[in-house]
Parts: C-alpha cells; structure tokens; sequence
C-alpha cells in the first residue's frame, strides 16, 4: 500500500499543495480523498471553512519509487556477500531457550491450540446475550445516564469569556441589535440574549440555540482540565421548550395506554431525551429507550410489558 499523509487547509487545492510539498513531488503526481469538510453553513461562517485530505503518490511515481528500493536492496545484498553473509538465508525460528521467560509462558504448543479451538468457540456462543439482555441494553439511554462531569470554580474570568464569545457569535450571525448578559449560576454560567429576531437565534427545535451554547462552552473551557457548564437561553426559550415535552410524554402515555401501540419521537438532543425519560419514568403503564445513532437518536414510547 501506498504511504499516505493527511493534510489540512481551506481548500482541497491548498491541501494537495501542502502534500505534494511533503513527498517532494508535483501535485499532478498525487491522489487523494477527502476525510472531512467542515465549516458549512453557519458553522463555517463563524469559525471558517477546513478540508482534510488523505493524499499519496500515484502509481507511477510509485513504481519509480520502487525501483529506487530494489536498487538499494540489491546493493545491500551485494555487500552482505562481500563480507561472506548469505542476505537469502531464511531467519531461525526462535527456541524456547532463546525466549525470555515471558515470552516462554505465552508461547503454546500448536497441539495444544488447536486442542482448546473447539472449547474457545463453545465459550463464545454460551456468551452470547439472551434477547431479554439485548432488550435489557436497549432499554438504558446511556448516553442520558452518564455520569456528569466535575465542574470547575466558576470565576469572574469564565463569565467574562461566555460573555465575549457569545456576543461575538450572535453578533456575527446579524443580530447586531442583541444584548447579551452572563451571571454566576453557581455550579454553571448562565448566558441569556434579548433584542430583536431571536427566532433566528433559536432556530429549527432549538438547534441554532443549541449550537451557540455548544461552541460558548468550548472556548469557556479551552485548555482546561476540569469542567464549567454554560446555559445559553434567550426568551425563557428553554424552559418553554421543557414543558411543552413533558406535555408531549403525558400525551403519549394517553395515547400508547390507549391504543397499545408504540409510538417513536423525531430526533431529539440529549437533553430533550432525559425531559421525555424523566416525565414518563413512574408511568405504571408505559415505558421509554432509546434509539439510533447521534445525531438521529429518538426515544420511543411502548407499553410495559
């Protein structure tokens, strides 16, 4: 297989200049594929946009380059011969003597491999879950139960930076007009935007809002090693979007009691997921999970069973 390297620039054209720079060849001598493209959109407005490609020599640059490695191993076999070597001779085996003890206590006989093929395999099928175990797994959202992390003291410096960053992105998306504030939570910062046409800040479900928040907590907690939680909410958006699915998971409890049938939910965040977990989790008749893969991860309302 071909070396590869992976290089990033904004361009795909940039990219390939960087790699062909590296190999020392032309960057018509080179192929490659694109890993990742990021900064579309929005994300790309605010942050910029970055390509990282996978790039390797050609076939033919390849060949030559081979050539210049059985030159040189012919030269080296030639030298061997000169100092009475044999470069073809085929390398010994290793002896139990030669191995150090613990290689000598890894080392199994192939008889005896083969011997405990058979109980190996046996092992591997009677550990194989039951279906009630796989349905047992389903059943618990993880990622909505994972142990929360530690968070950091949060000091006047960490509200100043939510603050800045926050206002430089809302800022940037046009909303020159908004104010934003940030105060001390006590375990969290807590940032709240007000001005006009905060539906554009909210976005499609709270997804613009969300991402907000995202990026603010990165830059609050770059190159730290603990953790401050930061809130970004505008209009008292978050805590109208709380109730709105509690009454959403009360409506399907009605609806899933009634009906018998189960009922899947669109896509949601993590944090909208443990809302609907929470507000159905003493419910005598129906039960939640959790499923799919981030970022289409739904949780899904059935009858206990």
């Amino acid at each position: 297989m071909p070396r590869k390297i992976e290089k990033s620039a904004k361009s795909k054209e940039d990219a390939l200049k960087l790699a062909a720079e590296e190999f020392g060849v032309a960057p018509e001598e080179l192929s490659y594929t694109v890993e990742r493209e990021s900064g579309k959109g929005l994300m790309g407005f605010l942050l910029g946009k970055e390509v990282v490609i996978s790039a390797w020599i050609t076939k033919e640059a390849e060949e030559e380059e081979q050539k210049i490695k059985e030159s040189a191993m012919r030269r080296a076999s030639s030298e061997k011969l000169a100092a009475g070597e044999n470069p073809y001779a085929p390398k010994a085996e290793p002896t139990a003597r030669d191995l150090a003890p613990e290689e000598r206590k890894q080392k199994k006989p192939h008889s005896a491999e083969k011997a405990k093929a058979p109980a190996a395999e046996k092992a591997s099928v009677s550990e194989k879950p039951s279906e009630t175990e796989v349905k047992a797994v389903a059943e618990v959202p993880a990622a909505e139960k994972r142990a929360p992390r530690k968070n950091r003291e949060v000091t006047e410096k960490s509200i100043e930076d939510a603050k800045y960053f926050a206002a430089e992105l809302v800022h940037k998306m046009g909303l020159a007009d908004a104010q934003v504030t940030a105060e001390n939570g006590g375990d969290c910062i807590n940032v709240d935007v007000s001005g006009g046409r905060m539906g554009l800040l909210i976005g499609k479900r709270g997804e613009t809002l969300n991402a907000v928040q995202y990026l603010t907590s990165l830059y609050v907690n770059k190159a730290k090693n603990s953790y401050i939680k930061v809130n970004v909410d505008t209009e008292n958006y978050r805590l109208k979007r709380e109730e709105t699915l509690v009454k959403l998971a009360k409506s399907l409890e009605r609806r899933v009691a009634r009906d018998g049938e189960s009922v899947t939910l669109e896509p949601m965040s993590p944090n909208e997921r443990r809302i609907i977990h929470a507000a159905l989790q003493d419910s005598a008749e129906v039960r939640t999970f959790s499923i799919g893969e981030e970022p289409n991860r739904k949780v899904v309302v059935s009858l206990k069973q």
